[in-house]
């Protein structure tokens, strides 16, 4: 599926989808923890309820945006003196994060039913009505791959940190 791998970085449309959309994933998740912390009846909640569904609606373009390109463009091999579990580990992470952003704003879109508004009081409308139940199913599915994600998203950081300052190999280097 993907072009030949003898590239020494990936190629920028890669480089800048991986920063905004990990941006984007790093505040719809503090996001997300504050709202279920903050009181409905706080004066900023529909506000920041309607940011987190606004960033949210976007990532699913730019999630779309991203396993399309990692699927076509070509991406530079793993480093050589990488472990065969390092890799799996690393292509699991990677399938793992280019589903979430996907799949986290679709469970978001269906779990919020007739009831999706963005920044500027702009009503989405439904493609299905789903009832309550599995509306809160959905909510349950949405708020599990964030903190799943959060989770992957650390290991990812801290792997790449591991790469750069203790194993001082090119894999950072290859996505700045």
């Amino acid at each position: 599926m993907s072009a030949s791998r003898t590239i020494e970085k990936y190629p920028t449309t890669i480089r800048w989808l991986h920063r905004i959309i990990a941006l984007l994933m790093i505040v719809m998740i503090a996001l997300g923890w504050y709202l279920s912390e903050m009181d409905y009846e706080n004066p900023s909640y529909n506000l920041l309820r309607q940011l987190h569904r606004t960033i949210g609606l976007s990532l699913l373009p730019l999630g779309l945006l991203h396993l399309w390109a990692y699927a076509y463009l070509p991406r530079p091999a793993f480093s050589a003196h990488l472990k065969p579990w390092e890799k799996t580990l690393a292509k699991l992470a990677h399938f793992f994060l280019l589903y979430v952003v996907i799949a986290i704003p679709v469970a978001g879109y269906f779990m919020s039913g007739d009831q999706l508004h963005i920044l500027g009081d702009i009503k989405v409308p439904p493609l299905l009505e789903l009832n309550k139940g599995l509306r809160k199913t959905l909510f349950e599915v949405h708020e599990t791959l964030a903190w799943t994600a959060a989770f992957v998203i650390a290991l990812h950081v801290a792997g790449a940190l591991k790469h750069h300052f203790i194993d001082k190999d090119d894999t950072l280097r290859k996505m700045l």
